[in-house]
């Protein structure tokens, strides 16, 4: 399952789920171990029984896998398609205030999310305009 607080994205059978934690990138096979991650922005992969592959941008959240049966729970999620290429004024203006914070910074992880979740928006924009040549 893929759920989102607008409700469920996905429900059904998978044969494998690729996504990204505070560590990298993992995948999520048919019987795989119990396990708990969270979610940083990001590519959320699904390959489907039927061989379907769906993708999913998603901003954070959790991830548990419990007797056989993932479940996401993110904050955000939308399929590529409909993210929007940041500007790159504003990335470059993000990246410069995180860069000038320091992570003690009350406001510190809500400005390193907003870079990661542009700096994702551009990696698929950058992917759907190379996919397109």
């Amino acid at each position: 399952k893929l759920v989102t607080p607008d409700g469920v994205l996905f429900d059904g059978q998978a044969e494998q789920v690729n996504a990204i934690n505070p560590l990298g990138e993992f995948g999520v096979l048919a019987d795989h171990t119990n396990y708990t991650t969270s979610l940083v922005p990001g590519l959320l992969t699904i390959r489907t029984a039927e061989g379907q592959t769906l993708e999913y941008m998603v901003t954070r959240g959790l991830v548990e896998v419990r007797d056989g049966v993932m479940t996401a729970l993110a904050q955000n999620a939308a399929p590529p398609e409909q993210a929007e290429p940041p500007d790159e004024t504003e990335l470059r203006e993000a990246e410069e205030r995180l860069s000038q914070m320091s992570m003690y910074e009350p406001d510190y992880d809500e400005e390193q999310q907003s870079v990661m979740v542009l700096r994702v928006r551009r990696d698929v924009a950058d992917s759907r305009r190379a996919a397109s040549d």
